[in-house]
């Protein structure tokens, strides 16, 4: 029988979770300076956003593996990592990122040496490293470094509004607009994938498709979930770059201060969206991979009925890393 308690909490949930991933999107369509005051901004915002649920999928990692297998006496690190990664990553780009995962195991070593738990070392690896260094890509997408020099005028025009541009003539370099046309690709390949997994898991799954460690998945759901994949991308394409013209084109792929071709911008969306919804899912069997080892349901209750930041963002990190990799090497 369905707990209408349950379902109800369940969907508010889910509908907050929505919201918020909406509102970091337009945040850096619509707040790219606050009157004036630059260091206020939509990717502002979203970064300390961001680094908080890194901050709480490190701690809800940490707890998973358990006190035993990292002991008090690495707690510090976790904290000081967790804290850290988000000033590093705005002072000094992606470089500070991996300076801190290379700072916070170095001092993990010498305490282990000194409390004689270098078997705990394994175990801190895997946290700065899974959720933390990975997790940080969302970080990367809410700036979207390009290598690319600007020269367009409305592109000039627009980067203008961002501290970056009056402090650091590398920095204001790497400032073209993909990071919101970036984070909706993330959340809405990703959140549709999981959706129809469901859906069409639910009433079709009849085979398999990892019972050692997600007895629940099956082979329909994870075709169903590529759909959902594809969907995820059209809608993105609705907002960004359709004829529609429901946000401002500069945000698109195919504004024309990019230079891509109509090829480049179709190849984009549909890889996106079938490669993201792939990621997604080796993501959410990854997580499970890590509970089924840790012998735990869920990483955490913080979001009531759908768990953790872990259990929520599971396959959303993965799917950042691959957008991530998109923007740099490929768009």
């Amino acid at each position: 029988m369905l707990n209408k308690t349950s379902f109800w909490k369940r969907n508010f949930v889910s509908l907050f979770i929505l919201i918020v991933m909406v509102g970091m999107i337009l945040l850096n369509v619509f707040l790219p300076n606050f009157q004036n005051k630059n260091f206020i901004s939509g990717r502002g915002i979203n970064s300390a956003l961001i680094s908080a649920l890194i901050l709480l999928a490190v701690i809800e990692m940490r707890r998973a593996f358990g006190f035993e297998r990292i002991p008090h006496c690495f707690s510090w690190l976790i904290w000081l990592f967790g804290f850290g990664i988000g000033p590093c990553y705005s002072f000094f780009g992606f470089h500070g990122i991996v300076f801190m995962v290379l700072f916070v195991f170095i001092c993990a070593v010498f305490t282990a040496l000194i409390r004689n738990r270098v078997d705990s070392l394994v175990f801190i690896a895997s946290v700065l490293i899974y959720p933390g260094l990975i997790m940080s890509s969302l970080l990367y997408l809410n700036r979207c470094a390009t290598n690319q020099v600007i020269t367009n005028p409305q592109m000039l025009e627009y980067i203008s509004y961002d501290i970056w541009w009056h402090v650091s003539d590398y920095r204001y370099q790497q400032l073209l607009p993909y990071n919101a046309i970036s984070m909706a690709f993330v959340f809405s390949v990703s959140c549709l994938t999981d959706a129809f997994a469901y859906v069409v898991g639910s009433i079709f799954g009849k085979h398999k498709l990892c019972p050692e460690i997600s007895p629940k998945k099956t082979v329909e759901g994870a075709v169903g979930g590529v759909l959902g994949g594809l969907l995820g991308s059209f809608v993105v394409w609705i907002f960004f770059d359709s004829p529609l013209g429901i946000l401002p084109k500069q945000f698109g792929l195919s504004f024309v201060g990019l230079g891509l071709s109509n090829v480049n911008v179709a190849v984009a969306y549909v890889s996106l969206g079938l490669l993201g919804s792939i990621m997604t899912q080796l993501g959410d069997l990854l997580a499970s991979m890590f509970k089924r080892y840790c012998g735990i349901k869920d990483y955490s209750r913080i979001l009531g009925e759908h768990g953790g930041i872990m259990d929520r963002f599971d396959g959303i990190m993965l799917n950042s890393l691959l957008v991530s990799s998109v923007l740099i090497f490929i768009v």
